[in-house]
């Protein structure tokens, strides 16, 4: 009995060979088949609705084969989303390069002195809280309807999360590592870009996900209300409704999706890139 019992007591703290990893096509295949399915649901709910319609409202929502013959299989509208797709993705990186530099600019100057922590914070918190189509008529007035207001509008739309997600991080740096450099007498610039900013880079790049997926919405919102120059996905959505092209109308909506989507996923891939060796955040 006892030298069973040793026996299962050594087995227990054998090396154990780790399980293999799954192949490319095990991965492919798990990171595919959850969306598609949400998005045979999504099709699936979206075709019982429209049956629930009555028959003269059934134009509001167009058949899949209704999208394709009048909008994805013509190359004019083809062209029309590609031109439009081009606007909105610049207004919306062209507001995201304005409010990450500023946004963690800000989250380093509330984590260095608390005292602008407190003074700014609230102000933060105000203009998250202000609906942005209150400030709209505001900027039509100050700075006209040209491309300026619409990337405004952007960096309004993302830039809460940049400071509050990077302070956050830079508040949860381990007190060991600080204590590490101050033993060794580094000044703060040193413990900011060498401490603070790697533990940091999990939470921020969160924050900048979240800015990402929103950018695009904040471009087609800023075209609904100044509705000049280069026409991008959301002057494309007025311009079909007002026509009665719900083919096109839900065209452009899907590629806005698809474009939203993508720009997170851009900032998604990056975090796994930066982070799968060494955080659990990267996805690994």
């Amino acid at each position: 009995m006892a030298k069973s019992q040793r026996k299962l007591a050594v087995e227990r703290y054998l090396a154990k060979p780790l399980a293999a990893r799954p192949g490319v096509s095990q991965r492919f295949a798990a990171a595919l088949l959850p969306p598609l399915l949400m998005g045979v649901l999504v099709v699936i709910a979206y075709i019982w609705t429209r049956s629930g319609l009555e028959a003269h409202r059934q134009f509001l929502m167009p058949t899949l084969e209704g999208l394709w013959s009048q909008a994805f299989s013509q190359p004019a509208v083809l062209g029309q989303l590609f031109n439009a797709a081009v606007t909105t993705l610049s207004i919306a990186l062209a507001g995201l390069a304005i409010s990450i530099p500023i946004g963690m600019l800000l989250g380093v100057v509330m984590f260095r002195f608390q005292v602008m922590e407190k003074a700014i914070f609230p102000y933060l918190v105000a203009l998250q809280s202000i609906p942005i189509l209150a400030i709209i008529p505001l900027l039509q007035s100050a700075l006209g309807f040209g491309f300026l207001p619409k990337v405004l509008i952007v960096a309004l739309f993302t830039f809460f999360s940049i400071p509050t997600t990077l302070l956050l991080g830079l508040k949860s740096v381990d007190r060991s590592i600080i204590d590490l450099f101050r033993l060794q007498k580094a000044g703060w610039p040193t413990m900011l870009i060498k401490a603070g900013f790697p533990s940091a880079a999990p939470t921020l790049f969160a924050g900048l996900r979240i800015s990402a997926g929103l950018a695009v919405i904040g471009a087609i919102v800023s075209e609904l209300f100044f509705l000049s120059g280069p026409g991008g996905l959301g002057q494309m959505l007025i311009n079909a409704k007002i026509d009665f092209k719900y083919e096109q109308m839900y065209a452009a909506l899907l590629v806005s999706s698809v474009l939203s989507i993508s720009v997170y996923l851009l900032f998604s891939w990056l975090g796994n890139r930066l982070f799968s060796e060494w955080h659990e955040s990267g996805g690994r």
